[in-house]
C-alpha cells in the first residue's frame, strides 16, 4: 500500500487486488504531475468489511476514497452503478463500521463518506437501503448508546438530499419515534444530535406541516423540558436553534404560548401569580447568560414570537420584564445581538404596555448610548435598525409620559441625530430624519428648553439635504435601451431618486413637526423661559428666535431644495408637506406674513401653485395635495390682497374675497390656459352658471395679485382680450362685477396697455358704465403709475374719473416724498408723463382745480406735479395760454370771497399763487406781458394788500410774481407794472409793517420769517430803482428808519441771506443819494441837535455811521461767503462814490484807515492758497480807483499781478474774468500815477487784457435763465439785484459816478457766473417745511453759508 496523500491516491491492496476485475480500477492523471494515479473500488470496499486488516489501513482507504469521490464524483459513480449490489453491500459494511468501530476519526470519515455517496448516487432504492439500516440498527436493543454516529449521518443527509425530510415523515414513522426516545437519553450529545435532525426536518415547510400534531402530542413539553435541562453548549445551541425554526410557524407558536394568548390574559397579577410561561422564562434565563450566542439566540426567538402577533404575545413579555434586560443588552458590542435587540425592541413598541410600564424611560438612556456607538460601526443595517427603533418608541411615547427625565440625555438625542445624519448611506439618513420628525415635540423637550440645539438640528438636517447631488438623468436611445449595462444603470438611478425622494419628503416631514412644536410653545408658557437668565436681566424670548430661525430656513434652505428636486422629480407627496410648510409659517410669525407672502409672490408662486393644482388634482387626483396647495394660496391671495392700500377701509370687500377664494380655489384644477378661456367665453353659461361666474372673478383677482408682482401668466395681449371679452360678456348679462374685480381688471389692462392696442369704443363705455355704478371710487382703484396712465391714456375716461384718480393717487403717496420738488418717489417715475399731460391737456385743468379747491394735502401734491411738468415742458406757451385764464378766475373769486380782508379759510391761496409765480417766471422770457398778465397782477396785489403782515404763506409767493413781474418785462410794460404796484397803498403799508417789525424787539423769527423780511427789502430796492427809471407817481412812500437799517446789518443772529439784502437795498439807496419819492428815509435824534459840518454833508448818513458800515463790509469780506461778499464790494462801492459825490476827503479818509491796511493784507497773504474771486478783484480795483497809497502797495499789486498772470484764464467764471479784467483797467489807468509799473508788468497787463477779452467775446451768453431749469425765487431776487453790483456801472472801462439805469429793451433776469461757490447750498430748495410758498432753507442751515462770524478788522 502507497502512502496516501493529497498527491498519491494510489489505493491497490496487492494481496486481493489480484482477483478483482479491471474496471474496477479508477485511473487518475493529474495535470501537474506525469504518474498516473490508481484505485480499486474492490479493494477499498474489501479492507473495510476486513476485520483483519487495522484500523490505519481503513483509515487510509476511506480517506483516499473520500479524495477521489469528492474531486470524481462522476467517475465513482458511475463505476458503482455498475453492480446495484456491490453499492448496496459497500454502504452497509460504512454502516456497520458506525456500529463497530470506536475511533472517532474513522467513524467521522465513514459518516462522510456515507452522506456524500448516498447524495451522488442520487437513488431512492439507495437512500431506501440507508434509512432502514438505521432504523434496523435503532431497534436493537442498547441501540442508543452507539445510536450518535447514526443520527449525525442522517442529519448529514436530511441537509444534503431535501426529499429525504418528506420520504422520513412519511415511511419511517418509527425512526421519528426513535428520536423521540433518544431526546430522553441521557447522553446530551445524542440529544444534541436528535435535536439538529429535528432542526432541519422543520427548515421544510411542508415537512413541518405535517410534523405539527406529532410536534404537539409528543414533542411539545419534552422540548422544553430538554431546553430548560441542557447543560453542555452543543446541545443549548441545537435546541434554541430547533426553537428558532418553529417559531417560523405560527401553529407551533400558537401552541408553545397557548398559556399566554390575549383572551386568557386578564391581569398582571393572574401571570404573575401562574409563575409565567415556561418558555418565556426560559428565554429569559438564556438572555441572562454570559454567552452572547444564546443571548442572540434568545432575543431572536422572541422576535419570532413577536413578528406572529405583537398585540397577542407582546403583552407577555412585558409582563416578563423582558424589555428591561433587552435594553440593558445594548451595552454589548456585537453587532448582530445589538441588531437583534434592536428588532425585538421594535416590535414590543407597537404594545401600549411597554410604554405605560415605562420600559422607555427606563431604557432611553441605555438606547442612546448604544446608537452613539453604533454610528461609529460600519454596519449600516445596525445603525437603520436602531435609529427606526428609536423614531418608533418617540412617535409612539404617549402625551404625558416624559421620555427625557434631563437635558443630558435629551442633548445627546441630538448629537446622535446630528451624527446619523452625516452617514453617506441614504437610508441610513433617511431613518434618522423620520427620527428627527418624532423627535420634535413638545413632550419630547427638556425644560427649560434650549431652543438653539434645536436649531442646530434642523439646520443641520437641512443642509445635509441640500448638500446631496442631484443625479441627471440619462438621455436614452435605442442603443441605450437594448444595452443590459445602461438598464442596469437606469435603474439605479431610479433607485437612488426615490431615495432621495423619501429622504426629502421625511425632512420636509421633519420640518413642518419643527414648525408645529413652535405653534405649540408659543400656547404654553413653561417651555417659552430662557434657560440660564439672571433675575436681574430681562431674559431673551428664544421661542420667539426660534420661531424666526423657521422662517430664515424656510427661506434659504427649505424652499431651494424643494425646487431643486421638484425640476428632477415631481412628486405629489412631497409637495403636499411642502405646502403645508407654507401655510403654517403664517401662523408661527403673523407680523411677517406681508412679507413673506410678497417674497412668495415674487419668486412666481402663485402661478406655481397652480400649475402645480392643474398637473397633479385635475380629476379630483391628490386631494390631500390640492388641499394643502388651495389652503397656501388662499392665505397667500388674502394677505397679499390686504396689503394693498386701501383694502383696510373696505373690511367688506376682504371678507368677500376671502369667501370667494375659500369656495373657488379649491376647484380651480385645470391649467392656465384653460383657466384664460374660460375667462374669454361668452357663452350662456356665465350668465346662469353663478360656481363659473365666481371662478372667472377668482381668477380675475388671482391674476391681479400675480402681475402685482411681476409674476405673470399670459401675454399682455392675450389676457388684454379676455378682459375685454368678459366685460363685454358681464355688461350683456346685466352683471355688475364686485369692486375688488372691478379693481382687478383696471389694474390688468393697465398693466397690459403698454404691449396692446388701444380699446375699442365698446370696452372703453363697457368699463365706463362699469365705474359709473360704483359709489366710491378708492375701491378700484390700485395705486400704480400705469393704472394712473391708463385713465389719462383715454380722454373719454379722463373727463369722467380724472378726477378722482387723481385725489385716489395722491391720497397714496407720501407727502413726505415731496418736500423737495426735485426729488419726487421713485416709485413713481416722471409723474407729468405718467399723468400724459402733454397728450391730454385737460389734466392741467383738473391738477389746477385741485390746487383751488382740494384739501391742503391733495392740493399742495397737486401743485408739485404741476410744478414738475413746467419745469420739464419745452414748450411752455400752451400751457400758459391753458392756465393763465383759468388763474385769473380762481383770483376773481378769491377777491370776490374777500371784499375787505382776506379770511382764515383761504388756505389755497397760496398754493395758487406759488403756481401763478413759477408760471410767470416760466413765461417772462418766452412772451411779452399782455392784458391777462396784468389783471392777474392787479388781483394778486389786491389781495396781497389785504393780508397781515404776518401772513407769510400769501406773501410770500405773492412777493415772488411782483419781482418776476417786474424783472421780466420790457422798459414800456415795466412802467405799467410799477405803477400798478405802486397805486396799491394797502401794499405799500404793508411793506412798511413787514420792516417795523423785522427790527421790532418782540419780533421772533417764527412769527416774521427771513425769508419774507429778505422778499421785502429786494422788492422795495426793485422798487425804488424802477421808480426813477420810471418816474412813476407814488401814492404812499414807505418809511425807512436809517438807524434801524445799520443796526441789523450788524446783528448777530441775522442769516448772511438777511445781510445780503440789507446790503442790496443799501446800496441802491446809496446810489440814489438816500432821494426817492417811494421811500421816507428817516434819523432819529437829529431834529433836536444842529449837525456838524462833515455830518451835513454826508446827511442823512453820519460819520460815524460810515465808519460802522464800512466796518462791517470789511467784516463781511473776509468771511469767505461768496454771496456775502459780492454784496459787501458793491455796497462797498456805493458808499465810496456816495462818500465821494458828498465829502471827498471823508472818502479819502474811510478809505485810508488802518483796517483797510490789515484786510488786504489778510486777503493778499491768503490768495496763494485760496482760489481768487472777483470779489478780491474788485477791492483792489476800488483801492487804485481812490488812489491810496498808504494802504495799496507796490508789492502787493505786484504780487496780485504775479497771482493773476499764473491763473488758468479759460477755467475762470465769467464775473470772475470781468472783475479781473476791471482790476487790470484800472491798474493801467493808475500806472505812474500811484504805482510806477515796469516794462515787464504792463506787458503781462496787456496780455491778460487782451486774453480775457477775447475770452469774454467768444463765451456765449449763459446768464439769462431761459427754458425749463429755474432756481429758488429768492435766489433770483438776490442775484437779479447783485446784477446792478457785479455788471452794473462798473462795466465800463472805468468806474463811472452816474447811478446805474437800465438799458436796453428788455430786461433779463441774470445770475452771476461765479463757479461753485456762487450758489450756496441752502439755496437750492424751493419749498420749506413751514409751509408751501415759503423760501427753501435758510442760508445759515448751509455748509457753504456763513455763522455770522465777527472777524474783527479794526485796531
Amino acid at each position: 500500500m502507497e502512502d496516501s496523500s493529497s498527491d498519491n491516491w494510489n489505493v491497490v491492496c496487492e494481496r486481493i487486488h489480484s482477483r478483482h476485475d479491471g474496471h474496477w480500477t479508477l485511473r487518475f492523471r493529474e495535470d501537474l504531475q506525469d504518474r498516473e494515479q490508481l484505485l480499486c473500488v474492490a479493494c477499498v470496499i474489501e479492507m473495510v468489511e476486513d476485520n483483519g486488516i487495522s484500523i490505519v489501513r481503513k483509515k487510509y482507504a476511506l480517506a483516499c476514497f473520500r479524495n477521489v469521490l469528492v474531486r470524481f464524483p462522476g467517475a465513482v459513480v458511475e463505476l458503482l452503478s455498475m453492480d446495484a449490489r456491490v453499492c448496496v453491500h459497500f454502504i452497509i459494511t460504512l454502516l456497520d463500521m458506525l456500529r463497530n468501530v470506536d475511533d472517532s476519526i474513522t467513524m467521522e470519515l465513514a459518516i462522510e463518506v456515507l452522506a456524500l455517496l448516498t447524495a451522488e448516487l442520487k437513488s431512492e432504492q439507495f437512500v431506501c437501503c440507508v434509512l432502514d439500516e438505521c432504523q434496523k440498527q435503532l431497534s436493537e436493543k442498547n441501540s442508543l448508546r452507539r445510536s450518535l454516529p447514526i443520527f449525525t449521518l442522517l442529519g448529514k443527509l436530511l441537509l444534503a438530499i431535501p426529499f429525504l425530510a418528506e420520504k422520513l415523515i412519511q415511511e419511517y414513522t418509527m425512526l421519528l419515534e426513535q428520536m423521540r426516545v433518544a431526546l430522553v437519553y441521557p447522553d446530551e450529545a445524542v440529544k444534541a444530535s436528535v435535536c439538529y435532525i429535528f432542526c432541519t426536518l422543520y427548515s421544510y415547510p411542508p415537512a413541518a406541516e405535517k410534523l405539527s400534531t406529532h410536534f404537539n402530542e409528543r414533542l411539545c413539553k419534552l422540548f422544553v423540558s430538554i431546553m430548560e435541562a441542557a447543560q453542555t453548549k452543543e446541545l443549548q445551541v441545537n435546541s434554541i436553534g430547533l426553537l428558532k425554526h418553529l417559531l417560523q410557524f405560527r401553529q407551533f407558536v400558537t401552541v408553545m404560548m397557548s398559556s399566554f394568548e390575549t383572551e386568557e390574559v386578564f391581569s398582571e397579577e393572574e401571570v404573575i401569580s401562574q409563575g409565567g410561561n415556561s418558555l418565556l422564562l426560559l428565554l429569559k434565563k438564556l438572555l441572562l447568560s454570559g454567552d452572547e450566542t444564546l443571548q442572540i439566540a434568545s432575543v431572536q426567538c422572541m422576535t419570532s414570537i413577536l413578528v406572529h402577533s405583537p398585540v397577542q404575545y407582546a403583552p407577555a413579555l412585558v409582563y416578563a420584564d423582558i424589555p428591561e434586560f433587552l435594553f440593558e443588552r445594548l451595552s454589548s458590542t456585537d453587532e448582530i445581538l445589538v441588531w437583534s435587540v434592536y428588532s425585538c425592541l421594535l416590535l414590543l413598541t407597537e404594545e401600549k404596555l411597554f410604554f405605560s410600564k415605562c420600559h422607555t424611560i427606563y431604557g432611553i438612556e441605555s438606547l442612546v448610548r448604544s446608537l452613539k456607538e453604533t454610528m461609529r460601526m460600519n454596519n449600516i443595517e445596525v445603525q437603520k435598525q436602531g435609529l427606526l427603533l428609536f423614531g418608533e418608541i418617540l412617535k409612539r411615547q404617549p402625551t404625558g409620559i416624559k421620555l427625557f427625565m434631563n437635558f443630558t440625555i435629551w442633548h445627546e438625542a441630538i448629537v446622535v441625530l446630528q451624527e446619523a445624519m452625516t452617514s453617506s448611506s441614504l437610508e441610513v439618513m433617511t431613518e434618522a430624519v423620520n427620527a428627527v420628525a418624532a423627535f420634535l415635540r413638545k413632550d419630547h423637550l427638556a425644560v427649560p428648553v434650549q431652543y438653539q440645539e434645536l436649531q442646530q438640528l434642523i439646520e443641520a438636517m437641512l443642509m445635509r439635504c441640500a448638500d446631496l447631488p442631484m443625479p441627471s438623468m440619462m438621455r436614452s436611445n435605442t442603443d441605450t435601451i437594448r444595452s443590459k449595462e445602461s438598464q442596469s444603470v437606469r435603474r439605479e438611478q431610479t433607485k437612488k431618486f426615490s431615495r432621495q425622494g423619501q429622504l426629502l419628503f421625511s425632512a420636509l416631514e421633519a420640518f413642518l413637526n419643527a414648525c408645529r412644536l413652535a405653534l405649540d410653545c408659543q400656547k404654553d408658557p413653561s417651555v417659552q423661559e430662557n434657560a440660564f437668565k439672571s433675575p436681574s436681566i430681562a431674559s431673551e424670548n428664544m421661542l420667539e428666535r426660534y420661531s424666526e430661525f423657521l422662517l430664515k430656513v424656510c427661506d434659504t434652505l427649505c424652499i431651494p431644495i424643494v425646487m431643486k428636486h421638484y425640476e428632477k422629480t415631481p412628486s405629489a407627496t412631497v409637495m403636499e408637506v411642502f405646502f403645508s410648510i407654507l401655510s403654517v409659517q403664517y401662523r408661527i410669525l403673523p407680523n411677517t406674513a406681508n412679507l413673506l407672502s410678497i417674497k412668495l409672490a415674487s419668486s412666481s408662486f402663485i402661478r406655481f401653485t397652480m400649475e402645480l393644482k392643474g398637473k397633479f388634482c385635475i380629476g379630483g387626483r391628490n386631494p390631500k395635495l390640492n388641499q394643502a396647495c388651495s389652503d397656501f394660496l388662499c392665505g397667500m391671495c388674502r394677505i397679499l390682497f390686504s396689503a394693498t392700500e386701501n383694502v383696510l377701509n373696505y373690511q367688506h370687500d376682504l371678507d368677500d374675497i376671502s369667501e370667494l377664494f375659500a369656495k373657488c380655489i379649491p376647484h380651480l384644477n385645470y391649467s392656465v390656459s384653460d383657466a384664460l378661456t374660460m375667462l374669454s367665453e361668452s357663452s350662456d353659461t356665465i350668465g346662469i352658471d353663478e360656481s363659473l361666474q365666481n371662478s372667472s372673478y377668482c381668477i380675475l383677482v388671482i391674476l391681479y395679485l400675480a402681475h402685482m408682482y411681476e409674476n405673470r401668466f399670459f401675454s399682455e395681449g392675450r389676457l388684454f382680450t379676455a378682459i375685454s371679452s368678459f366685460l363685454h360678456t358681464s355688461l350683456d348679462r346685466g352683471h355688475s362685477p364686485p369692486p375688488f374685480v372691478l379693481r382687478s381688471v383696471l389694474y390688468l389692462l393697465s398693466v397690459c396697455q403698454e404691449k396692446c392696442s388701444n380699446l375699442d369704443w365698446v370696452s372703453l363705455s363697457s368699463i365706463c358704465k362699469l365705474l359709473e355704478g360704483v359709489s366710491d371710487f378708492s375701491s378700484v382703484y390700485t395705486c400704480h403709475p400705469l393704472v394712473l396712465k391708463f385713465f389719462f391714456h383715454y380722454p373719454e375716461l379722463t373727463d369722467k374719473f380724472g378726477h378722482s384718480v387723481l385725489k385716489c393717487w395722491f391720497a397714496h403717496v407720501d407727502i413726505s416724498c415731496f418736500e423737495d420738488e426735485k426729488v419726487l418717489p421713485n416709485s413713481q417715475g416722471d409723474t407729468s408723463c405718467t399723468m400724459n399731460i402733454q397728450g391730454n391737456p385737460n389734466v392741467l385743468l383738473i391738477l389746477l382745480d385741485m390746487v383751488h379747491t382740494g384739501e391742503m394735502e391733495l392740493a399742495f401734491k397737486a401743485l408739485l406735479v404741476l410744478k414738475l411738468f413746467l419745469r420739464n415742458s419745452d414748450n411752455i406757451l400752451p400751457t400758459s395760454d391753458l392756465l393763465r385764464p383759468r388763474l385769473l378766475q380762481i383770483l376773481q373769486r378769491f377777491t370776490i370771497e374777500n371784499n375787505t380782508q382776506l379770511s382764515k379759510g383761504n388756505k389755497n391761496l397760496p398754493l395758487v399763487l406759488d403756481l401763478l409765480s413759477l408760471v410767470q417766471i416760466k413765461i417772462g422770457d418766452v412772451e411779452e406781458m399782455g392784458s391777462t398778465d396784468f389783471k392777474l397782477l392787479y388781483h394778486v396785489s389786491n389781495l396781497a394788500g389785504k393780508c397781515k403782515a404776518l401772513s407769510t404763506e400769501i406773501l410770500q409767493p405773492a412777493f415772488n410774481f411782483f419781482y418776476c413781474s417786474l424783472k421780466q418785462t420790457s422798459n414800456s410794460n415795466r412802467n405799467r407794472v410799477v405803477s400798478m404796484l405802486l397805486s396799491n397803498s394797502s401794499l405799500m403799508e404793508l411793506l412798511e409793517k413787514i420792516l417795523e417789525l423785522s427790527w421790532s424787539e418782540q419780533s421772533t423769527l417764527e412769527s416774521l420769517p427771513d425769508v419774507l423780511v429778505c422778499s421785502v427789502w429786494l422788492l422795495l430796492s426793485t422798487l425804488v430803482q424802477n421808480q426813477t427809471n420810471c418816474k412813476s407817481e407814488v401814492h404812499r412812500t414807505v418809511g425807512v428808519d436809517l438807524n434801524k437799517v445799520l443796526h441789523c446789518i450788524s446783528l448777530r443772529k441775522n442769516t448772511s441771506l438777511a445781510q445780503v439784502c440789507i446790503l442790496q437795498f443799501l446800496k441802491t439807496v446809496l446810489r440814489h443819494n438816500f432821494i426817492s419819492p417811494l421811500l421816507a428815509v428817516t434819523v432819529p435824534n437829529t431834529r433836536n441837535r444842529p449837525l456838524q459840518d462833515q455830518d451835513a454833508a454826508l446827511y442823512p448818513l453820519s460819520y460815524q455811521q460810515v465808519l460802522l458800515l464800512c466796518f462791517h463790509l470789511q467784516n463781511f469780506l473776509v468771511q469767505g461767503d461768496d454771496v456775502l461778499v459780492y454784496a459787501a464790494i458793491g455796497c462797498l462801492e456805493a458808499l465810496m462814490e456816495y462818500l465821494h459825490i458828498r465829502d471827498q476827503a471823508a472818502a479819502c479818509h474811510v478809505v485810508s484807515q488802518p483796517w483797510s491796511r490789515f484786510l488786504l493784507f489778510t486777503l493778499v497773504n491768503s490768495a496763494q492758497n485760496c482760489p481768487l474771486n472777483s470779489g478780491f478783484f474788485r477791492l483792489f480795483a476800488l483801492f487804485l480807483k481812490y488812489r491810496s497809497k498808504n494802504i495799496l502797495f507796490e508789492s502787493d499789486v505786484r504780487r496780485v499781478l504775479q497771482v493773476a498772470a499764473e491763473l488758468k484764464l479759460e477755467e475762470l467764471s465769467s464775473d470772475t474774468a470781468e472783475a479781473l479784467i476791471l482790476f487790470l483797467k484800472q491798474l493801467d489807468l493808475q500806472s505812474g500815477k500811484v504805482f510806477t509799473m515796469g516794462k515787464k508788468d504792463m506787458e503781462v497787463i496787456h496780455s491778460l487784457l487782451e486774453s480775457l477779452q477775447n475770452r469774454t467775446s467768444s463765451q456765449p451768453d449763459t446768464k439769462k435763465i431761459v427754458g425749463g431749469n429755474f432756481n429758488l425765487l429768492l435766489l433770483i431776487f438776490c442775484t437779479a439785484a447783485l446784477e446792478s453790483v457785479i455788471h452794473g456801472p462798473e462795466e465800463h472801462s472805468e468806474m463811472a459816478d452816474n447811478p446805474p439805469g437800465g438799458t436796453g429793451d428788455k430786461e433779463g433776469v441774470t445770475v452771476p457766473s461765479i463757479g461753485k461757490k456762487a450758489i450756496p447750498a441752502g439755496f437750492q430748495g424751493h419749498v420749506a417745511r413751514g409751509g408751501p410758498g415759503s423760501v427753501g432753507h435758510h442760508l445759515e442751515d448751509s455748509p457753504r453759508a456763513g455763522k455770522n462770524s465777527t472777524i474783527s478788522v479794526g485796531w
